[in-house]
């Protein structure tokens, strides 16, 4: 795989990490998470990483090779994903 579909798995993978954030966060009756909050940390941080190196990666090949609109929105997607994990993990961050 060359670096410059990366941007492309990251989106995919990025979105299915949030989905399953986002289930996992849910608090039931005893005010537990379905997931273990450690696990959800972890998680959050490995698809932050993930999506901040497909946006760098992103930007990279779009300054030297120009930029096309359909990849361009795809790096869109993986910034707005990388706020959007900072986000989310300092909400589920317990204090």
């Amino acid at each position: 795989m060359q670096k410059i579909h990366f941007p492309y798995l990251a989106l995919a993978l990025g979105l299915i990490f949030m989905f399953i954030i986002h289930i996992g966060s849910e608090i039931n009756a005893e005010h537990i998470t379905r997931i273990p909050i450690l696990s959800l940390l972890i998680m959050n941080e490995f698809a932050f990483f993930m999506a901040a190196s497909a946006t760098y990666i992103g930007i990279k090949h779009m300054q030297n090779i120009g930029w096309s609109t359909p990849y361009t929105f795809i790096v869109a997607g993986c910034a707005v994903l990388t706020l959007r994990f900072i986000y989310l993990g300092i909400q589920l961050w317990p204090l």
